[in-house]
């Protein structure tokens, strides 16, 4: 008997978009025991996409990369709660690196890594706010537990993480100050960070925005030279979270920047967190879009042969604008 095929974007060696990625058929997936073959209507090209086409995530070769999705239950789901014809949206861990990821016209989940798409989004909506509002809320709600009227700085203030962090922040009646290159539409607290001396400068422009006090909690999703900043941005008793940092610049700091101030310092790696959490996190993140608190960043669809300019996109720095997969027929 034949094997039905799909179309999918395979990861085949490690580099650039160009020299890492293909477009070809594969066999359709299977699923196993308490799993659901899940049609995909589109899926988001993230930096942790281009990140693991680059090599940098220790993938075994070849694989189908992808971890963000939106789609329609196909089979397997009956007696996991799950039936054909359900919209669901998600991110999965360790799609596309060490199970076969969402950039195809099919994936096999587990049934427990599925939540009910909000209804209000389209497909190509539903699969960009994925991994970046996964991450936003993790870390706000989760990790920091951010309260009303607290001051919150966000480095990187234009990419999706921070840009999905803010509007968070605002629901939660927080105030952000964004810290970016750029300034994001909207923003009213804006520190530029595009001059030569701008990480040196940041610590001492967060103390004028907050009279002085320092901000209550820092989100950083740069890394590298803002991080010493970022901190000596934060009051007495102030917290920070991390989602990144650049191999370099190496940096240097003491310790006694954290002892002395009693600041609570942590980092999250998302793509360890357990995939019946994350449905979870999705779960608590569709009513927000329903309500229309959240809005669904703007997108660029591509098909799957398109997948490498995707993933260039992606790198060249997309502007507040979420790149996302559209296999044929999706």
């Amino acid at each position: 008997m034949e094997t039905k095929q799909m179309e999918a974007v395979i990861l085949k060696a490690a580099g650039s978009p160009d020299q890492a990625l293909i477009h070809r058929d594969e066999p359709i997936p299977v699923p196993g025991p308490g799993e659901v073959l899940v049609e995909v209507h589109a899926a988001a090209v993230n930096p942790l996409d281009v990140a693991n086409a680059a090599g940098w995530l220790g993938t075994p070769l070849p694989m189908i990369p992808g971890v963000d999705f939106a789609g329609v239950v196909v089979s397997g789901g009956e007696h996991e709660g799950w039936e054909a014809g359900q919209e669901v949206w998600g991110s999965g861990p360790n799609l596309g690196m060490k199970r076969p990821g969402t950039h195809a016209r099919f994936v096999a989940l587990p049934a427990t890594w599925l939540s009910r798409k909000p209804a209000n989004l389209t497909m190509a909506e539903a699969a960009a706010v994925g991994r970046s509002h996964l991450t936003a809320f993790e870390t706000l709600i989760n990790l920091m537990e951010v309260k009303s009227g607290e001051k919150l700085l966000i480095t990187g203030g234009s990419g999706m993480v921070a840009r999905a962090a803010t509007a968070i922040a605002r629901w939660r009646g927080a105030e952000p100050i964004i810290a970016a290159r750029h300034r994001p539409e909207g923003v009213e607290h804006f520190i530029d960070t595009s001059a030569a001396d701008g990480a040196v400068d940041l610590a001492d422009a967060v103390l004028d925005s907050t009279d002085g006090r320092g901000a209550d909690l820092a989100l950083d999703t740069v890394g590298g030279a803002l991080f010493e900043p970022a901190l000596r941005s934060l009051r007495f008793g102030g917290r920070m979270v991390g989602i990144f940092s650049a191999p370099e610049p190496k940096i240097s700091f003491s310790p006694a920047e954290i002892y002395n101030r009693q600041l609570r310092v942590t980092g999250l790696a998302s793509v360890f967190l357990d995939g019946a959490y994350v449905a979870g996190v999705f779960d608590q993140l569709r009513p927000l879009f329903e309500r229309e608190v959240l809005v669904a960043p703007a997108v660029r669809t591509w098909a799957l042969a398109e997948g490498a300019e995707a993933y260039r996109a992606v790198m060249s720095g997309s502007g507040g604008v979420k790149q996302v997969l559209v296999p044929s027929g999706g």
